[in-house]
C-alpha cells in the first residue's frame, strides 16, 4: 500500500539513480534526473510568493519535462493541471478563468498573448535551466491526503470543460491497486505512454511505471498522428505493459508487426476510457495469445479507474459483450433506478460509485458538483450517467450511457448494446449505432456506420444483406438498423475516444 505518491517515488529515485525513467524516442532521463529537476522546481517554486495550495498550469505534450514539472508542483505543495499543446483556445481559456492558475510551465509555447493570460509564463528554455539547478532541497511540505493532487479538465463535448479536482487520497488510492496483486505487473518494466497528461488514463501508466522502478517509452503527438511513423515506432520500442483506449489499440491492430512474434516483450494490455469490445478483444488474443488483458472501468471523476477484471478466451469467445469486473477495494459500484438501489442481480440502473477514489467534485462549480455529486451513507459518492447491472457472481457490467438510450416505436433501446450486437457478424470489425431524429424530435430510424472486415461482396448492398443474415438469431427486430453506411473509420475526441455524439450531431443536420 502507497502512504505517499511523492514520498515513494522518491524513495525508488534514490534506490536506482541511473535506471531510465523516460524515454522519448532515444531522449533518455533517468530516475536520478527525475529526483533532481523535480527537487529544482520545488525550490523555485517555494520562492515565488505562490498562494498556498494554489494550482499550476503545466502546457505541453509528451516531454520529461511535463511528468518533472507535475512532480515538483507536488513537492511544493501545489497540484498542477495538465493542458495539451494545441488544445483549442477557447478551452484554454475556459480552464484559466475556471481555475484562476497564477503561473503557467510551458514545456512548449504558450499563446499568453492571445489568452490575455496576466500571470507569469516560465517558457520551455526558463524551465529547462530551473530544473538543472543543484538544491539540497526538505520535503517537507508535499501534497498529501485531501490536498489537490491535480485538476483535469474533461472534453467539454457540451459546454464548457469541467475542472475535477482530484485528490491525493483519491489517486493514491487507484496507484496503489495498480500495483498490487490485483494486476501482478512485474517491476522494472516498460511502459507505453500514449494517451496525453490532460487525458486521466495516462495515470494508468505513468503512476504505476514509476511507483514499479519502470521505463516510460513515450509516444508524442505527432508519432500518434502519422499512422506510417506509429505503424514503424511501436513495434521497436520494446514495451512489455501497454496501456490506452481501445479505439487506439484497434488503429495498432492494422499494422502487421502489431503482434506477439514481432513484439515479444508485450505481455500486458491495460484498457480505460471506453468499452472494451468482444471483436477487440478476440483480435488482440489472436495476434497475442499469451497476452493479459485487463478491462477496467471509470470517470474521470472517480480517479481514473475502480473496477477491473483479467479477459480470458474463455469469455471471448462466450461473451456478447464484455464485463468491466469487480470493485477496487475502498470502492463500492451499484445500481440505482428511480432513485432506488437495484438489488436483484441483472437489473438495469445507472452505476453510482462511492467511496475513497471518489472526486470531492469540480473547480468552482458548485452547480454542476451538487448535480453530480453526493453522500451516500456518509460517503462520498457520485452519479456516473452510465447504465449497468451486477450478475449474481457480482461481476459488474455497463450497457452504455444514460443519455443514449432512445425510445424507437415504443422501445427502450440502448445505443451501445445495438453497436454489440453489429459487431458479432463475421463481416463486421467496427460498429457504431446512431439515432436519426424525425422533425417531432422523436427517433425514426437507427443507423449503423461500419467498418468493413475484407469481403469480397460485389457491393454494399450485398454487404448489409449478409450481415443481417448473419445477425437474424443475435439481434432483436427492432433493434435492428434499416440503414448502413460503410466508412474506413470514425471520428474521435483528442483523447482518443470515438465520438459518438459528434456522429450523432452529423447525422442529424
Amino acid at each position: 500500500m502507497v502512504q505517499n505518491i511523492i514520498q515513494e517515488i522518491d524513495r525508488i529515485a534514490q534506490a536506482q539513480p541511473d535506471f531510465p525513467a523516460f524515454d522519448e524516442l532515444g531522449t533518455i532521463h533517468s530516475y536520478g534526473d527525475l529526483y533532481h529537476y523535480s527537487n529544482a522546481l520545488a525550490a523555485w517554486l517555494d520562492q515565488q510568493n505562490l498562494p498556498a495550495n494554489s494550482p499550476i498550469l503545466i502546457y505541453g505534450d509528451h516531454q520529461f519535462e511535463m511528468m518533472a514539472s507535475f512532480i515538483g508542483c507536488l513537492k511544493a505543495g501545489h497540484a498542477y493541471i495538465p493542458v495539451e499543446t494545441d488544445s483549442a483556445l477557447p478551452r484554454v481559456k475556459s480552464i484559466l478563468t475556471t481555475a484562476a492558475p497564477q503561473m503557467v510551465l510551458a514545456v512548449d509555447d504558450f499563446p499568453a498573448d492571445e489568452l490575455d493570460f496576466a500571470g507569469t509564463v516560465v517558457n520551455h528554455d526558463q524551465l529547462v535551466d530551473l530544473l538543472h539547478q543543484e538544491v539540497d532541497y526538505q520535503l517537507d511540505h508535499f501534497v498529501d491526503g485531501d490536498d489537490l493532487f491535480y485538476i483535469l479538465f474533461t472534453s467539454g463535448t457540451t459546454g464548457s470543460p469541467k475542472g475535477v479536482e482530484i485528490t491525493h487520497t483519491n489517486i493514491c488510492s487507484f496507484a496503489s491497486w495498480m500495483v498490487s496483486d490485483a494486476f501482478n505487473l512485474p517491476h522494472n518494466q516498460t511502459f507505453l505512454g500514449q494517451p496525453p497528461f490532460s487525458f486521466d488514463l495516462s495515470n494508468m501508466y505513468w503512476l504505476p511505471a514509476l511507483l514499479t522502478g519502470s521505463t516510460i517509452k513515450a509516444l508524442p503527438r505527432t508519432v500518434v498522428q502519422n499512422f506510417g511513423q506509429l505503424f514503424t515506432v511501436v513495434p521497436k520500442l520494446g514495451v512489455s505493459v501497454y496501456v490506452s483506449t481501445p479505439s487506439f489499440v484497434d488503429m495498432l491492430l492494422l499494422s502487421p508487426d502489431f503482434n506477439q512474434e514481432k513484439m515479444p516483450e508485450l505481455k500486458y494490455f491495460l484498457f480505460c476510457g471506453e468499452e472494451l469490445t468482444v471483436s477487440t478483444a478476440k483480435r488482440l488474443f489472436t495476434n497475442f495469445p499469451d497476452a493479459h488483458i485487463f478491462n477496467t472501468y471509470g470517470p474521470t471523476e472517480a480517479a481514473v479507474a475502480i473496477t477491473s477484471v483479467e479477459i480470458t478466451k474463455e469469455m471471448v469467445a462466450t461473451a456478447k459483450r464484455l464485463p468491466i469486473g469487480y470493485d477496487k477495494p475502498n470502492v463500492t459500484t451499484s445500481i440505482w433506478d428511480d432513485g432506488k438501489e437495484v438489488t436483484e442481480p441483472n437489473v438495469h440502473g445507472e452505476i453510482i460509485i462511492a467511496g475513497e477514489s471518489v472526486a470531492p467534485g469540480y473547480m468552482n462549480n458548485p452547480e454542476k458538483t451538487a448535480a453530480n455529486f453526493f453522500k451516500l451513507n456518509g460517503v462520498q459518492a457520485y452519479r456516473t450517467g452510465d447504465a449497468g447491472y451486477i450478475d449474481e457472481d457480482g461481476m459488474r457490467h455497463i450497457i452504455g450511457r444514460m443519455d443514449f438510450q432512445i425510445k424507437l416505436h415504443g422501445f427502450r433501446i440502448e445505443l451501445d448494446e445495438v453497436r454489440s450486437s453489429l459487431e458479432l457478424s463475421q463481416y463486421v470489425k467496427q460498429a457504431v449505432a446512431v439515432p436519426k431524429y424525425a422533425k417531432d424530435g422523436k427517433v425514426s430510424h437507427l443507423i449503423a456506420y461500419i467498418i468493413a472486415k475484407d469481403n469480397d461482396f460485389a457491393d454494399d448492398k450485398a454487404l448489409t444483406k449478409a450481415i443481417r443474415a448473419d445477425l437474424k438469431d443475435q439481434i432483436m427486430d427492432y433493434m435492428m438498423p434499416t440503414q448502413f453506411v460503410y466508412v474506413d473509420s470514425f471520428p474521435t475526441s483528442a483523447n482518443g475516444k470515438i465520438a459518438v455524439k459528434q456522429m450523432i450531431a452529423e447525422a442529424n443536420e
